[in-house]
């Protein structure tokens, strides 16, 4: 990668700043054989999303996913960047959980402006959150 000047930082970091088509689509596609039951999906920024939290639940069999939600939530920040908040996991259960549920934002999450919850996360839900 070449050196950039100071004003090509500054423009690369303001095309950053929204969370674009393509890295929304990598969310949806990395959930769409996922076992994992969406509960709720926040994108933040308004009409320019800067950041997108999703908490997931994982019940029984399920639950081996868990490795995998962590590696594509760590796969898709080492491509797109962002601020994230670090990922959360909780169980229910004790000592063997019934249920994990993963809290993972992409982007920079940390101003929650609309919301939708929905059973299970695809395309459809990504296009009526974005408003389209």
């Amino acid at each position: 990668m070449a050196n950039l000047r100071g004003s090509e930082k500054v423009l690369a970091a303001w095309k950053r700043r929204t969370l674009s088509e393509e890295s929304v689509n990598e969310i949806a596609e990395s959930l769409q054989d996922s076992p994992a039951v969406v509960e709720k999906a926040v994108f933040s920024g308004g009409e320019n999303p800067t950041g997108l939290s999703l908490s997931l639940s994982l019940k029984g069999d399920d639950m081996d996913w868990c490795g995998s939600g962590l590696k594509n939530w760590i796969t898709w920040h080492r491509k797109h960047g962002g601020n994230p908040i670090p990922p959360r996991i909780f169980t229910e259960g004790i000592p063997f959980p019934d249920v994990i549920r993963l809290e993972l934002t992409y982007g920079d999450a940390r101003d929650f402006q609309r919301s939708l919850e929905t059973d299970r996360f695809d395309q459809n839900a990504i296009a009526q959150i974005k408003g389209r």
